[in-house]
């Protein structure tokens, strides 16, 4: 960083001046001079008698000489003698403006401000934060906040210069202007802000963790810290708040500060981006809770890891609004200047596409960055903002779950390259979609008994939500991708599309006694009749004394009178829950209901009776 330069020799030069209006004041002093040599005590004064008394120094020159040019009534000096008075009012002047100069304002502490008032002083203090052109009007001003042991002052600095890192000392020189109860100093030009090399604080690098174990350790200091951030940051931004994790998905990461940017990083900083921060921590009373403070250039990008567009889904079109101003990717077909759902009820404007006139009616993943357009009320995706070709085709797969087993290292070179795939498979294994992050589901060629294989595949957040049902069959975009933990090859899922209906629920019978693990988390029947028990409802085998725990639909009409004893089938989900009360897993028939066809409010089942 660079630092605002004063006047070199101030002192030296404070002295010259000094003696410069002194010699103006005492040697040239003409109005003592002519009352010695008024005579008649007319205010006239005698030529002859002055030249007669100081002969000698009119003849040698020097002060003496300019005086008696002074005197000298003659007529073809009195132009020179007003040249003479004219230098002599200039050279007063200048020197008072000059000792006004290398004069230093009043160095004064921040809490005696308002002493000062309408005067040019200077504070010494801490920068703690600054915003560069507050109010987004173009203005070339930016307002920095310096602190002392004694208080905070706002520094309005117009025609600013250098900036230093957030922590430097500094003094501060400026206009003290009081408004409406307001205080603060106000400058224009480079030199209003100063500090020297040793001023600047070095920036220890430490982690997230460290911070979170004892935030009040680090309070008012600067440090260097890396992380990931939670949203993407527009390039103008003067003041934004987000999150730094120390992992790229938010789900994943064990520690997040909130962090506030008081100033534009010109330049797009994205989602999930890995970046290096020079910036202090502050305790934020009002929201009970520690953050850290930086400016837009303390933002540093690190390029050696690149933040992954997140995947955008068509049926999670009504969430799309959470990916605003982020890199996103969308697969679907070209028509004109947008991309297409797989219905066409759906459509997206391409921005900055160039001529894609040739690929009209193709699908295409799309790569951009997703913004709302007012003027078009729909969303758009720009793809400039894509450092990458944006729109990529699609490399169509039949079988490569299998090419994957059976030929992994060739496998490798479509992971370097990004390619991406269409395929079908089935998902192995009910599986929640988490709301925090990815989901890890298991792709396979085909249901169970039939499977030959199956891999890991990851389902972005927001592309969908619920459950996916064991056995559903699917079609989906995905790219292949190393993991070194554990070691294997794995699917990143583009896009997912459900083919036909979800699978029949499993039949289960009470009799057959506890469920296997691989029962669980899946869409299951059973068969029996509800009893209450100390206030909990129960699904009991007819006949029998096997029951298990059940949660119906309360609105469900198998729980009405006209169903009330009668041996029904229930289905909902089978899940293992814990008792808080005997400590012990149990199993529950969760979001239960019976089945009517028909809709006439008898279920299936009870139609004949």
């Amino acid at each position: 960083m660079s630092e605002s330069t004063q006047l070199d020799d101030s002192d030296s030069k404070h002295d010259d001046v000094e003696e410069l209006v002194s010699e103006a004041n005492v040697e040239m002093d003409v109005d003592s001079v002519f009352e010695t040599y008024d005579a008649n005590s007319d205010g006239k004064i005698e030529h002859s008698e002055y030249v007669a008394k100081h002969k000698a120094e009119v003849e040698s020159g020097g002060v003496s000489g300019f005086i008696d040019r002074l005197l000298d009534d003659s007529p073809e000096l009195r132009g020179q003698r007003l040249w003479v008075m004219f230098a002599l009012s200039v050279l007063l002047v200048a020197a008072m403006n000059a000792y006004a100069m290398v004069r230093e304002p009043e160095l004064v502490k921040i809490e005696n401000l308002i002493e000062h008032t309408n005067e040019v002083v200077s504070v010494e203090g801490t920068v703690v934060s600054w915003v560069e052109d507050p109010y987004s009007s173009g203005d070339n001003r930016i307002d920095i906040i310096i602190e002392d042991e004694t208080g905070v002052a706002e520094l309005r600095w117009y025609r600013y210069g250098d900036v230093p890192m957030l922590g430097t000392t500094v003094t501060a020189t400026g206009d003290v202007i009081e408004y409406e109860g307001r205080i603060w100093l106000q400058a224009l030009g480079g030199g209003a802000l100063s500090w020297s090399d040793t001023d600047i604080p070095e920036a220890e690098k430490i982690g997230i963790s460290t911070i979170a174990a004892n935030p009040e350790q680090y309070l008012g200091q600067t440090f260097t810290i890396e992380g990931y951030l939670s949203k993407s940051v527009n390039p103008d931004s003067t003041f934004m708040a987000l999150y730094l994790g120390d992992h790229p998905e938010y789900g994943s990461s064990e520690h997040q500060m909130r962090m506030v940017i008081h100033s534009a990083p010109d330049q797009w900083l994205e989602s999930g981006q890995k970046v290096e921060v020079t910036a202090v921590v502050q305790y934020e009373q009002r929201e009970l809770r520690w953050s850290i403070h930086t400016q837009g250039p303390e933002v540093r990008i690190v390029r050696a890891h690149e933040p992954v567009p997140t995947t955008i889904g068509w049926s999670s079109y009504e969430s799309w609004s959470y990916s605003s101003n982020n890199l996103v990717r969308l697969v679907g077909e070209i028509s004109g200047e947008n991309i297409l759902s797989e219905d066409e009820s759906l459509s997206v404007c391409l921005l900055n596409t160039g001529d894609i006139s040739g690929l009209e009616g193709q699908t295409k993943s799309v790569t951009g960055r997703l913004s709302w357009s007012d003027s078009k009320g729909m969303w758009c995706i720009d793809i400039a903002s894509n450092s990458d070709s944006g729109i990529v085709s699609i490399t169509g797969s039949e079988d490569l779950l299998n090419q994957i087993a059976s030929n992994p290292s060739e496998s490798l070179e479509y992971w370097a390259n990004g390619t991406e795939f269409n395929i079908t498979g089935v998902i192995s294994g009910s599986t929640l979609m988490k709301n925090d992050g990815d989901t890890k589901v298991i792709i396979s060629n085909a249901p169970y008994p039939n499977q030959l294989t199956k891999i890991d595949a990851y389902i972005p957040l927001g592309m969908y939500s619920g459950w996916l049902e064991d056995g559903q069959p699917i079609t989906a975009t995905v790219t292949i991708s190393w993991s070194s933990n554990p070691p294997e090859l794995q699917l990143n899922v583009v896009n997912l599309n459900f083919v036909g209906d979800p699978p029949e629920p499993n039949s289960y019978d009470l009799t057959d006694g506890p469920p296997e693990f691989y029962d669980l988390n899946k869409r299951t029947s059973i068969t029996g009749n509800i009893v209450t028990i100390d206030g909990q409802m129960y699904l009991q085998k007819e006949g029998g004394e096997q029951k298990i725990r059940i949660n119906a639909q309360s609105n469900s009409i198998g729980l009405n009178e006209q169903h009330e004893g009668l041996t029904l089938k229930w289905t909902g989900r089978l899940i293992e829950v814990p008792d808080d009360i005997t400590l012990a897993h149990i199993y529950v028939l969760d979001d239960a209901d019976v089945t009517d066809e028909d809709g006439n409010g008898i279920a299936d089942d009870a139609e004949d009776v």
